[in-house]
């Protein structure tokens, strides 16, 4: 349900706000059980397939059935084996936060099926099935087994620099649940990063993830911590707080969540974003993305930026010589840059200045021809000969297909800022840096030497994520083509 003039809140549903409204659409996560166990049923089948072509090919042990024959025979091995993978917890995600932990309970369950399986077959006096083939598909599960329990661990371990950081308000007994649901649950890709207290500030942590402070610094800790949502998780938060929180959330285009406990018999629980445990998430968000178009923007990225690394590699071995010449130094440059949410990383970009212009930037700013913070020069005194070749045609850029298929940029998006910028930002300039930056964007499809006012960035850089979608990203880069092919760069 969206908020707006003519509307109320109903409690008990995922509500979404944005400058251009959207109808929301609820986010199913998928439960890491059910992931688990229709990998483990494939990972069987296979096995099972392979097990028994090997067995068809030893003639020597007599004559084996048909597959067909051996049907019922998989169907309850496939029931053994879900059923005591379950009880084990090898489809609870918190046993995969090691190695040795789903290993040993895969060989737990192994031993339990193949000894129900042989017992069962005993009893049932099932001679005429091959105890060959049973050996066999026993020793391939076992191999396979292992290689999916290695990736499923290394999915849980690595899911970190994917997931969604949260910043969460409150510290009473539903925020322990909730914590307990977030770390059961790695798929649903959220983490939470850390507590704010809704009461007395303390020095303690909940768990192992600190208390940063008080519902009054909410605004200094979205400045300086890298989040991506805040919850309140404390319904008993005074109002006054909580439109405090929502205010600096939405001016700095952070999503924000409320919980709230729910009956699991009440209706419209389509509308709301289920946790668990009658737990559900009441959301306002800056801008609303479809996460289906976000999934073809990633792979419109990778495509492009393989793309683009095969041209910036034969860019490198032309111009790299010749930016050594220019002036002494490396030919790529690497500068720390601020990319969604506030997480830092590095920007590679050729060298268009020679290695000292950090330390001539400060002499240069009273002529600074950008109103706001950034610091621009039409004719930068620092910018190389042939630096000025690679801006013009934007070939300075090339580097940055590296950052794009390293997932910290995009091809289209906003600018990214340095960390001097962000530090001297208000909190609504925050807003810019609540998506991930691109290559180029709406202020560089216009040719970045026209606009020369920080905030009409800013605003450019606003409607791009209000008004975002694949057809306007294919909009940007057409253009951005255009202004590269007539050599507008600055």
């Amino acid at each position: 349900m969206i908020l707006s003039e003519d509307s109320q809140p109903e409690p008990l549903f995922l509500t979404s706000v944005s400058i251009a409204p959207r109808t929301a659409a609820p986010r199913p996560a998928v439960p890491f059980g059910v992931v688990v166990s229709v990998a483990d049923v494939l990972v069987l089948t296979v096995s099972f397939a392979l097990a028994y072509v090997i067995r068809s090919r030893i003639n020597r042990y007599g004559v084996l059935l048909p597959l067909s024959g051996h049907l019922w025979l998989f169907a309850a091995l496939i029931l053994i084996w879900l059923v005591f993978a379950s009880a084990s917890g090898l489809t609870n995600a918190r046993n995969y936060r090691t190695m040795s932990r789903p290993l040993l309970l895969t060989a737990k369950v192994q031993a339990i099926a193949a000894l129900i399986l042989l017992s069962g077959l005993y009893l049932l006096k099932a001679i005429d099935v091959s105890r060959l083939l049973i050996q066999i598909f026993l020793v391939i599960s076992v191999v396979a087994m292992i290689a999916e329990r290695a990736a499923f661990v290394r999915f849980v371990t690595r899911w970190d620099r994917a997931v969604r950081r949260l910043l969460v308000v409150g510290t009473n007994g539903t925020v322990g649940d909730f914590l307990r649901l977030v770390q059961d649950r790695p798929l649903w890709g959220r983490q939470i990063a850390g507590f704010v207290a809704s009461g007395r500030v303390s020095k303690d942590a909940l768990g192992h993830i600190p208390i940063l402070g008080g519902v009054d610094d909410i605004g200094a800790l979205l400045d300086t911590g890298a989040f991506d949502e805040v919850v309140m998780a404390d319904a008993n938060v005074a109002p006054k707080q909580n439109d405090h929180v929502v205010s600096a959330c939405l001016e700095r285009g952070l999503t924000y969540h409320t919980l709230a406990r729910m009956p699991d018999i009440l209706a419209a629980r389509h509308q709301a974003e289920e946790v668990g445990d009658g737990l559900y998430l009441i959301t306002l968000e800056a801008a609303q993305h479809d996460p289906a178009a976000l999934l073809v923007k990633r792979a419109i990225d990778i495509a492009g930026a393989c793309v683009g690394l095969v041209f910036c590699g034969l860019a490198f071995i032309v111009f790299a010589p010749l930016i050594r010449l220019g002036s002494p130094g490396p030919a790529i440059f690497k500068q720390t840059r601020v990319g969604r949410a506030g997480r830092h990383f590095t920007l590679y970009k050729f060298r268009t200045m020679g290695v000292d212009a950090d330390a001539q930037k400060e002499a240069l700013l009273a002529s600074n021809e950008m109103r706001g913070h950034l610091f621009k020069l039409r004719d930068d005194p620092r910018v190389t000969p042939i630096g000025r070749f690679l801006r013009r045609t934007y070939l300075d850029e090339c580097p940055q297909f590296w950052n794009v298929l390293r997932s910290d940029m995009s091809l289209v998006g906003t600018r990214p800022p340095t960390p001097e910028e962000v530090a001297q930002y208000s909190p609504h300039h925050r807003r810019r840096i609540s998506v991930r930056p691109g290559i180029t964007g709406l202020w560089q499809s216009m040719g970045n030497g026209k606009v020369w006012d920080f905030e009409v960035v800013v605003k450019l850089d606003c409607d791009y994520i209000d008004r975002w979608s694949i057809g306007l990203d294919l909009q940007i880069l057409l253009r951005t083509v255009f202004v590269v092919v007539r050599g507008a760069g600055h």
